[in-house]
């Protein structure tokens, strides 16, 4: 008598899930930070609008030695910006009072008390009103000694989980992409676990992107080796993490890079020199690692702004340097601020019957914004404004509509005088059973 045997076989097949603002494969996002107002130089150096940075980046402390309207102030500014020019912004929170000191983080506080709360609630409120998609990047490079004297791990967890979920409750978390953020001048305890569980890394759900800062050649020369004498080198630090990154199936952003030691200057000889060195070496560094979709340059001059030994990392000093940079940055794969390249941004989904109130714009205003709507059917409408106690403070429409679009004015001195402080105002549009409202800055 035959057997028969069946042979079942499964096929187990991963499924890759696209992180929130990862481009498609081959593509990387141009950008820079503005530290030192350095994107100014930078920008002038390319000199070809068609080149400008897709991203531009921003540093801010929680809460830092400033007073904390000044830190909000300077991130509306930034938003107005990025809203006014079209660029990605991206936000680096340090988690700190002072960068300099030691015991000067404040990531263990954030974790385990509400006594900062109220800042990272109204930076993720002026994130909200502005209403766009952003990076956002906890705690900067997460394990660093530099740090306010170096942040705790299983706090540093906690902090960065309890940031997020905050930006959840205002629900705003679908619009902006984490950035968890290692620099390999720090420990090789990235992925360790403890007792209490991971020492560093926030969970799969929490983090949308990995960051990798690289500022000396050797962070990431890729003619050098990962192990000197059984010890791992930077740039072996630099690999183990873009390893980990692969493992996880995230895309990774460089989110500072700068040219670190090397003196940027208008000798000719000098310049080769420099682009070898280290420019050279760090495209080679992108080109090999498929997982970097994105890298932000610093052009600073380094040592006045309290760097020392730093050098000058300006690409304008050389119109060598400057040449071949843009020779780079002109290939396909790069995205610049007027790049149609597609996003993994959620697409908005019509409904026959659609009506929208939009975000009024400017905002933050003074003392005049605009507020827009659509109707897709005939509606007695009401627009308002309220201060944010629920008093009214205007009436902007009060009418029947035909189906269409709308733009209404509202100026501040025409509608209630010059009384009106700054702060939020909600205003609200009522079009037969749709109400929807939405906040607005006011910021003189």
């Amino acid at each position: 008598m035959k057997k028969t045997i069946t042979i079942i076989v499964f096929f187990i097949t991963s499924v890759y899930s696209q992180s929130f603002l990862e481009p498609p494969d081959g593509k990387i996002y141009h950008g820079t930070q503005i530290a030192f107002e350095s994107h100014l130089g930078y920008i002038e150096a390319l000199n070809d609008s068609t080149l400008n940075p897709a991203v531009r980046g921003i540093f801010l402390a929680v809460p830092g030695t400033r007073p904390p309207a000044t830190t909000y102030n300077n991130l509306r500014k930034f938003l107005f910006e990025a809203d006014s020019i079209g660029f990605i912004p991206e936000i680096s929170l340090f988690l700190e009072t002072n960068h300099d000191i030691p015991n000067g983080a404040t990531d263990s506080i954030i974790a385990v008390s509400t006594e900062y709360d109220y800042f990272i609630d109204s930076l993720i409120e002026v994130c909200r009103i502005y209403g766009q998609r952003m990076f956002i990047r906890i705690g900067g490079e997460f394990n660093g000694w530099w740090n306010g004297g170096g942040y705790h791990p299983y706090y540093y967890v906690i902090a960065f989980r309890k940031i997020v979920d905050m930006f959840a409750t205002k629900d705003f978390r679908d619009s902006i992409a984490t950035v968890w953020c290692y620099e390999p001048d720090a420990a090789n305890d990235f992925d360790s676990v403890g007792i209490n569980g991971p020492l560093w890394y926030p969970g799969d759900e929490y983090v949308d992107w990995f960051g990798l800062d690289v500022f000396d050649y050797f962070h990431f020369d890729q003619s050098l080796p990962d192990y000197n004498r059984g010890v791992i080198t930077q740039k072996g630090k630099s690999e183990r993490f873009l390893e980990m990154a692969r493992t996880k199936m995230k895309p990774v952003f460089l989110n500072e890079t700068s040219a670190k030691a090397i003196n940027i200057t208008a000798d000719s000889i000098d310049s080769a020199n420099d682009w070898s060195n280290w420019f050279a070496k760090f495209w080679e560094f992108i080109d090999n690692h498929t997982e970097i979709k994105g890298f932000n340059y610093i052009n600073a001059e380094w040592e006045s702004s309290g760097f020392p030994g730093w050098g000058d990392a300006r690409i304008q000093n050389s119109t060598y340097i400057a040449k071949w940079y843009k020779e780079e940055i002109q290939r396909d794969k790069y995205i610049h601020l007027q790049t149609s390249t597609p996003v993994s941004i959620k697409p908005v989904i019509a409904f026959p019957e659609q009506f929208v109130l939009y975000q009024n714009y400017p905002n933050p205003f003074n003392p005049s914004t605009t507020i827009s709507y659509k109707l897709q059917a005939s509606s007695y409408v009401t627009l308002k404004v309220y201060d944010i106690l629920g008093r009214e403070i205007a009436t902007l429409v009060n009418e029947y509509q035909q189906p269409g679009k709308y733009f209404v004015h509202f100026n501040v001195e025409t509608h209630h005088g010059a009384s009106l402080p700054n702060g939020v105002y909600f205003y609200k549009l009522q079009a037969g059973s749709f109400v929807q409202s939405r906040k607005m800055l006011l910021l003189k």
